[in-house]
């Protein structure tokens, strides 16, 4: 698998492309997309192989031991996905789409 980091993470998932990236190490890059007027929103973290992707309240919420449906991991496809043609980048945006769709809804109950 080819590491985020190195290569541009802004060119390399092309549905990120709504916030911001920030780098705070130099292993690790962070997506955050809060929309104007919304108070829900995703940061999407990337380590080394994994990442995780997390509906956030604010781009400055963070969250201990949250729940399924606020935080996911995302791990590397195992062989059976491989298999079937998986990529981390298909479980990424799924991950990415599940948790948009949560954000979305609790902003419409604002």
């Amino acid at each position: 698998m080819q590491k985020p980091y190195a290569t541009g993470v802004d060119t390399l998932f092309s549905f990120l492309q709504e916030g911001t990236w920030t780098r705070p190490t130099d292993k690790m890059a962070v997506y955050t997309e809060v929309l104007p007027n919304c108070r829900w929103g995703i940061r999407v973290t990337l380590f080394a192989d994994t990442a995780r992707v997390e509906a956030i309240e604010g781009p400055k919420c963070t969250w201990y031991k949250p729940p399924r449906e606020l935080s996911i991991d995302v791990h590397p496809p195992n062989l059976w996905e491989r298999l079937r043609g998986i990529t981390f980048e298909t479980k990424l945006a799924a991950a990415v789409e599940e948790k948009r769709a949560y954000a979305r809804a609790k902003n419409e109950q604002l």
